[in-house]
């Protein structure tokens, strides 16, 4: 096997990692943990990898998963990779159209999740390619599902024969034309996300590390699945929800020293009284990274003074695969600024503050998957073009200054605009919708609708209701519109387009 891929460098750790020594620990919504070794997990994954192969799942096959508990995702996510699949993690708070969008763009062959197929899948128009449905904890008399039981399967006895350039995983990621679409990454991206960890994040032996992202984000996949496995380093899991009074004590107890995390969590984390933080011990903790939106000034000042470290700000985006622009501990900070170029990122200068990295670079997505037109759009003459505005001083240091399209960044969620409009315009109330990123103080962008309604329709609390709803099972929650705005027309570009730039102006 090679050795530049994920799965090589995998097993020399698992060939090199002190038995029992602690390398993943799961903490729940009520901060009990269960932590694992390396050896224990290996063989949780290759039971995971047997049971997928006794479904029909083959080298290349895509393995999608949604499940809410951390251990079966960990273990069905390797053990996809032990069989040379290509997994991809999907939010559990998808509604049913979402999912649906999902699996069609993947051409899913498996599906694993603990989904009620009663409430949801039995909504979901399942892919023709579709292999198998394995159910974790649920039983279902039907002949696509087969239910998962852990203590039935004997491990997988040998892994697949991995090159750098074979597919590895799949992240899905929303563009303007509010289609997800399915980011490929390929096997070689490994030695970039070791260095990234080490040169980048720098990561120790003797650190405790935790990456908040869901395991859904690029952040979560790549920093919190596979970084610390590959480096060997002990990392923390967390399966609930936000609450401030969750996250202080697993940074206390677990003795988090390397925390990778999100400013909307630290905007959150902002509305404490500071009395609160004074009741907790973090002496442990000597790193705080940042990534999913800017960071801002206000926010690195209240982070330095309240956990006694500066917050490094980091960017990238789900088509880089690993951190391309970055504050670093050896270098000063400009609060408010995202730090410079790292790794092997060459930016080239526009005169439209367009930020443009030279392609090429060793994480860079391999494509979307199936969609080889938005991959060509993406990629132009040896530029890989983000889609990102920043400014750019003459010592390197970049300031993000918004987005070129009208994806919007909720909580590091990325909302394709589309996607939503269709499900409003579905409602017969909805002559025409347009929907666009507000400014806000948590969440950094919400999703605001524009509203014409259809001739005779009254804006009601109980019509707000059922767009809501409507949107949550056919896109996700994390889209539903905060704010809706009822217009008597909506402005359109001379081809005919929505022209979004309006409507957020109207309220910036």
């Amino acid at each position: 096997m090679n050795q530049n891929t994920l799965l090589a460098i995998y097993e020399d750790q698992l060939k090199t990692s002190q038995p029992g020594k602690t390398l993943l620990t799961v903490v729940d919504s009520r901060l009990n943990s269960v932590s694992y070794d390396l050896q224990t997990l290996d063989g949780k994954s290759s039971r995971a990898a047997e049971c997928l192969r006794n479904c029909g799942c083959e080298k290349g096959d895509r393995v999608l998963i949604s499940l809410r508990e951390t251990e079966p995702l960990w273990s069905f996510f390797w053990g996809a990779l032990k069989l040379g699949a290509v997994p991809c993690i999907l939010f559990p708070g998808l509604g049913a159209g979402g999912l649906e969008v999902r699996l069609k763009a993947a051409d899913t062959n498996i599906l694993v999740t603990d989904i009620d197929p009663e409430r949801t899948l039995k909504f979901v128009n399942l892919p023709k390619t579709l292999k198998k449905v394995i159910l974790a904890g649920k039983v279902y008399t039907d002949p696509l599902y087969l239910t998962w039981d852990e203590e039935a399967e004997l491990p997988l006895t040998q892994t697949a024969e991995i090159e750098p350039d074979d597919d590895a995983f799949i992240v899905f990621t929303s563009g303007t034309t509010g289609t997800p679409k399915p980011v490929l990454h390929r096997h070689g991206i490994a030695d970039a996300l070791v260095r990234s960890m080490k040169d980048v994040l720098h990561a120790r032996q003797d650190d405790i590390y935790w990456c908040t992202a869901h395991p859904a984000w690029i952040t979560g996949t790549v920093y919190g699945l596979l970084g610390p496995m590959l480096c060997g380093i002990p990392s923390i899991q967390y399966e609930g929800n936000f609450h401030a009074k969750r996250w202080m004590p697993i940074l206390q107890d677990q003795k988090v020293s390397l925390w990778y995390t999100a400013p909307t969590a630290l905007r959150a984390l902002m509305r404490e009284e500071s009395a609160f933080f004074e009741g907790f011990d973090f002496s442990a903790l000597n790193q705080i990274y940042s990534i999913g939106e800017p960071l801002g000034a206000t926010v690195y000042h209240w982070g330095e003074e309240t956990f006694s470290q500066p917050v490094y700000d980091t960017w990238f985006q789900t088509e880089c695969g690993t951190i391309r622009i970055a504050n670093q501990p050896e270098q000063k900070i400009i609060p408010g600024w995202m730090g410079k170029a790292v790794d092997d990122t060459e930016i080239i200068q526009s005169d439209t503050n367009k930020l443009l990295l030279k392609a090429g670079f060793s994480s860079m997505f391999k494509g979307y998957y199936n969609m080889p037109e938005a991959s060509d759009q993406k990629i132009k003459n040896g530029i890989y073009e983000t889609g990102d505005l920043t400014e750019i001083n003459e010592e390197g240091y970049l300031h993000f200054e918004g987005r070129e399209d009208d994806v919007i960044n909720t909580s590091g969620h990325l909302v394709g605009p589309v996607e939503v409009e269709q499900v409003l315009t579905a409602n017969p109330a909805v002559a025409e919708a347009a929907v666009v990123a507000e400014p806000d103080e948590l969440s950094f962008e919400v999703p605001a609708a524009y509203l014409v309604l259809s001739e005779g329709q009254e804006w009601s609390r109980q019509l707000e209701s059922t767009l809501k709803s409507a949107v949550n099972s056919g896109v996700s929650s994390y889209a539903i519109p905060k704010h809706f705005y009822i217009v008597n027309t909506i402005p359109h570009t001379e081809s005919g387009k929505i022209n979004r730039s309006i409507l957020r102006g109207n309220r910036r």
